[in-house]
């Protein structure tokens, strides 16, 4: 055969079969999303959710498949890499069944709804969340990850029940969703008084699932849980109750001292696998570093702990080297995983060999070795170890016989080796997705920090995010897109219009800019125009529910993140006081009555509701300060841990609700009202503070 007829055989070849020397692609490779994408060269015929999903599904009569993740989920990459990139279970998958892939951090509605059938099924959640579902959409069975081969038995199955038995398969996915169905409401018909009490008292009952020694829950594996520590920070302070106090201390120090923290570069990991925050799954996400900002800010205000002052910073640094745009939007996440060649390696990126360390600090190794426990109490696996601390400051400068300035700044001095150190190592994937609402939680916790230790880098900022956030996720007619890489059908979220509110008015305590108090209450406007339902006190999770199984998606339980519902719920509470208008009392006042069962009787799934049922319930105090001295009298009291409290400031004459006739030329005056009733103004810090922690109920 000529050379010139085996060239022309070569194209006829590669023309043929164009899947030669590349690789086969799905329809999730035109997607915006990360995590779709990584699923994008599945043998699976994946697809993305929407209407014509659904549609093949129906006119196929075909099961669907719906697999929820997110691209930092550590199991999610598992069973990506053993089972969807597994041909013997693609055949199946995609012979039997429609696939979709859902990233849950662009469509929280989908993997809510989803979420709540696999809770009734199973009795616990997770991702990867796999959900098998009839053509309608109605779930039929639910899963987490799974080995390929349990989930081809599964697989095998369940088509086989859809074939056979369908009218038994209808039966149970009816009940499923009649066990899914919005419950009805028992309001609370309770005075304040009545109701403290029972709060009270729930508050013991929640405490009786607290870890005492070791901080956090009693639990196999530890997660952060702002939610609960920032209750039992409010309670040990608003009810003079040490207990509460000290679990939050306990809880506070050992994640600082914890694997859990990143003590090189700074931030926090998910969660950890143990009971002692020690070795983590080590994805970090933007939400946990967040909200634990605002921890450690309140904290600090509450106790005045280096510790905390030291973890302010070190989280804020994460995020700002680690998680920043040039838009000056954050990301959402880092992998838990270092991908070298084929492999993925699950925190390669953050733990340490003892030779390497040796090796790296040289003298300074002794030293660091004991502090950050690279030892049996730090060892991981093989010979890997994840720096833990055990012991306080105090025992190595009598150990070692040193001053405190001596220790700090050899720990420092070994961190920023390994620091350097680091920039040699692959760095896992991070996803560049920005999501409006953890965004604003951002804000929240950047604000709260500004508030606590008086330094401008975090108010900067918090205002460098909120500018990026309304340039370019906030339309003009107060649409709020969920992120710049949705590219599905266009749907709007509770969650994302709830907690930029909420960073409006943080923003005020720290500016106090009353075009803040302006944009929030415009946007509580438009929320409620958008989320209100006729027939329920609490708003819509999302704007369109119309391809789900049921129209009715409300999300109240607090996790991980607080529950968008009970965000507003403090929203309207706040704003009712700095803008005077009651309906949003009277709104915020009847969510509160319809939770106040679940509250008492789930308090651990609602400790955010917890929180603010004591703005509704119990003493809340208005801080009005007019004159020219009156920001800085505010920053010096915003400055105490004070969870009952909303303070107005201005310069100058102003016609705005709180601030209106408390102006007189010459003097800084400062106003303490509790509960509709105020005392005589005062013109000094000191006497203000004594008002508000009088303990005459009257003041």
């Amino acid at each position: 055969m000529t050379l010139k007829k085996i060239f022309f055989l070569a194209i006829i070849l590669l023309i043929s079969f164009p899947n030669i020397g590349q690789e086969r692609m799905n329809k999730l490779i035109n997607e915006k999303s990360l995590y779709l994408k990584q699923h994008s060269s599945n043998p699976v015929d994946w697809v993305p959710w929407g209407t014509e999903a659904l549609t093949l599904a129906k006119n196929q009569k075909k099961l669907i498949i719906i697999s929820v993740g997110y691209s930092s989920c550590h199991w999610c990459h598992v069973m990506e890499e053993e089972t969807f990139s597994d041909d013997q279970a693609a055949k199946i998958m995609n012979k039997n069944f429609i696939n979709i892939k859902v990233d849950r951090e662009e469509r929280p509605d989908i993997d809510e709804i989803y979420m709540k059938s696999l809770v009734l099924m199973t009795g616990s959640g997770g991702w990867p969340m796999n959900i098998i579902a009839l053509p309608d959409g109605s779930p039929i069975w639910g899963g987490t990850y799974l080995p390929k081969e349990n989930w081809i038995g599964v697989l095998n199955q369940i088509n086989e029940l859809y074939n056979d038995r369908y009218d038994d398969v209808l039966d149970y996915s009816s009940k499923l969703k009649a066990g899914m169905s919005p419950k009805v409401i028992v309001e609370n018909k309770l005075e304040s008084s009545e109701l403290l009490l029972k709060l009270k008292k729930a508050s013991l009952v929640a405490f009786q699932s607290a870890d005492i020694l070791n901080g956090g829950l009693k639990a196999s594996q530890k997660f952060h849980l702002p939610s609960m520590i920032n209750y039992f920070l409010r309670a040990g302070n608003q009810f003079n109750d040490n207990k509460y106090s000290e679990f939050v201390d306990t809880t506070l120090k050992n994640i600082s001292y914890g694997g859990i923290n990143d003590h090189i570069e700074g931030g926090l990991h998910r969660y950890t696998v143990d009971s002692i925050w020690h070795v983590p799954h080590f994805e970090k996400m933007l939400y946990d570093n967040a909200q634990m900002l605002s921890v450690y800010a309140k904290a600090y205000k509450s106790k005045n702990k280096a510790l905390y002052k030291n973890q302010i910073d070190n989280i804020f640094s994460f995020i700002d080297n680690s998680l920043n745009d040039e838009n000056g939007l954050l990301y959402s996440s880092i992998s838990a995983v270092t991908e070298v060649g084929d492999e993925k390696i699950e925190g390669d990126y953050y733990v340490w060999k003892k030779n390497n360390l040796k090796e790296i600090l040289g003298e300074n190794y002794e030293l660091f070795e004991d502090y950050y426990n690279v030892n049996k109490v730090g060892f991981w696996e093989k010979d890997k170890y994840v720096l833990k601390r055990d012991r306080d400051d105090n025992f190595f400068i009598e150990k070692y016989n040193i001053s405190k300035n001596q220790l700090e700044s050899k720990i420092k001095e070994s961190i920023k080796i390994l620091k350097k150190s680091r920039e040699n190592r692959l760095k896992p994937i991070v996803d560049n997705k920005f999501v409006t609402s953890w965004n604003a939680l951002s804000v929240i916790g950047l604000s709260d920090a500004f508030q606590s230790t008086g330094d401008n880098k975090f108010l900067d900022k918090a205002l460098e995010i909120i500018s990026a956030v309304e340039k370019n996720l906030v339309k003009k007619n107060l649409t709020v897109d969920r992120s710049l890489s949705v590219s599905n059908e266009r749907i709007l979220f509770l969650e994302d219009y709830s907690f930029l509110i909420s960073a409006y008015l943080s923003l005020y305590q720290s500016t106090f800019n009353h075009d803040f108090i302006d944009r929030a209450d415009e946007l509580a406007k438009k929320t409620l125009s958008l989320f209100s339902h006729e027939e329920s006190p609490f708003l819509r999770f999302s704007t369109d529910q119309s391809l789900f199984f049921s129209n009715d998606l409300f999300v109240n339980q607090d996790g991980v993140m607080p529950s968008p519902n009970s965000v507003m719920c403090e929203n309207l509470f706040l704003l009712s006081h700095h803008t005077g208008n009651r309906k949003y009392y009277q709104t915020g006042k009847l969510m509160i009555d319809a939770m106040a069962n679940d509250i008492i009787d789930n308090t651990l799934d609602h400790m955010n509701w917890l929180n603010v049922s004591l703005n509704y319930n119990d003493k809340f105090f208005e801080v009005v300060i007019s004159g020219k001295k009156s920001h800085k009298m505010a920053n010096e009291i915003s400055s105490k841990y004070f969870p009952n409290i909303l303070i107005a400031a201005s310069k100058k004459d102003s016609d705005k609700y709180l601030l209106k006739n408390r102006y007189n030329r010459g003097e800084t005056l400062i106003y303490v009202c509790v509960n509709n009733t105020c005392k005589f103004p005062v013109n000094n810090v000191n006497e203000a503070l004594k008002l508000i922690t009088k303990k005459d109920e009257k003041i």
